[in-house]
């Protein structure tokens, strides 16, 4: 089985949901975010001192990293990953998860957006006009998406469970 791949605007619960989802299918979770930060230091001081091109091209190997482990995980993405054609062209060969999110959900969930740094001054301005350069993007690469309706992480953790591992219809025999 593939890795299952959380994808979505910043704020959407990728890292949360992949960490409950995670836990209730009984494998590992990574989020490509803390793996970077792990690896090259704080996201921020990373844009400011090399620039949001070498950011993406690292953040490009990281994806590919962590998409080629051989135990199939959980991995939540960045909000941005996706941008790059080299990482859509890898995810084509997992099962890709679209958290979608309002925009008054955005709004409290990412605050002044100082730990964002392509939100700039202006946070809730960039995140909308991010939101609708990459939206497109991010539903074409979704095999599911989860509407910005299924708040609770427990709602969406069952939501994706269910799609996963349909029943049956039309099973008419009992135990």
């Amino acid at each position: 089985m593939s890795n299952i791949v959380l994808i979505g605007p910043m704020g959407s619960g990728k890292s949360t949901v992949g960490a409950a989802l995670a836990r209730r299918l009984g494998r590992p979770h990574v989020d490509s975010d803390h793996f970077f930060v792990a690896r090259y230091g704080p996201i921020p001081d990373y844009f400011t001192t090399h620039g949001e091109k070498d950011f993406r091209e690292r953040e490009h190997r990281v994806v590919a990293e962590l998409l080629d482990s051989p135990r199939p995980s959980v991995i939540s993405l960045g909000g941005g990953a996706v941008m790059d054609e080299r990482t859509r062209a890898l995810l084509g060969e997992q099962m890709v998860i679209m958290l979608d999110i309002t925009e008054e959900q955005a709004a409290l969930r990412i605050g002044d957006g100082t730990t964002r740094p392509v939100l700039g001054d202006e946070p809730m301005e960039a995140w909308k006009r991010i939101y609708a350069e990459r939206e497109g993007i991010y539903r074409a690469c979704a095999d599911m998406v989860l509407p910005a309706d299924d708040e609770s992480i427990e709602t969406r953790v069952d939501t994706i469970v269910a799609r996963l591992n349909p029943t049956p219809s039309g099973d008419d025999t009992t135990p």
